[in-house]
């Protein structure tokens, strides 16, 4: 199978830490300036964004978007000229790894920096793995990311969960 670059930080697989360290670095540096720090996520097109997000507000729509793609565990309560817009589920992986091993940071202080930096977003998980499911109501939509004790055995055991739920026409989530 051919060595090819993930999609979340860009570095090959085989890179090693010091490939991506500086790859992380120079990231974070741009987004400092303004630039996107993945140019491939939303941050990446922000006229769409915009656009996407103005029209959910002016439709009075309770915009919800499901994403995945990062590998890790993420909740945006979505705005746009600082109003609420909509919210997004974001799941983890099942196994692959996310950002917390490209970037030799404890996950939890990753987190931390990732909320404290980012206004929409409202909560983060960067490392455990598992899965996400959510529950539709006509009052309520909830997400619910389940994390696995272990991903090296074949096991269904769970090591935690975390719960997070919007109510109709709110466009944020409950807290």
């Amino acid at each position: 199978m051919p060595d090819v670059a993930p999609r979340f930080g860009g570095a090959p697989p085989k890179a090693g830490a010091r490939v991506v360290g500086t790859r992380s670095k120079r990231n974070v540096r741009g987004s400092k300036l303004g630039v996107p720090m993945w140019m491939d996520r939303w941050d990446g097109y922000p006229a769409a964004r915009s656009r996407l997000l103005k029209s959910a507000q002016q439709a009075d729509a309770d915009l919800v978007m499901l994403s995945g793609d990062s590998h890790n565990a993420w909740a945006y309560a979505l705005a746009e000229d600082g109003r609420p817009a909509g919210i997004e589920f974001a799941s983890q992986s099942v196994t692959s790894p996310g950002i917390e091993g490209q970037l030799g940071v404890a996950p939890k202080d990753v987190a931390r920096a990732f909320i404290t930096t980012n206004a929409e977003l409202a909560w983060a998980d960067t490392s455990q793995r598992g899965y996400m499911m959510i529950d539709i109501t006509p009052q309520r939509i909830t997400g619910e990311w389940l994390f696995m004790k272990t991903i090296r055995t074949r096991s269904t055991a769970l090591a935690g969960t975390h719960r997070m739920s919007a109510e109709r026409g709110r466009r944020k989530f409950a807290v």
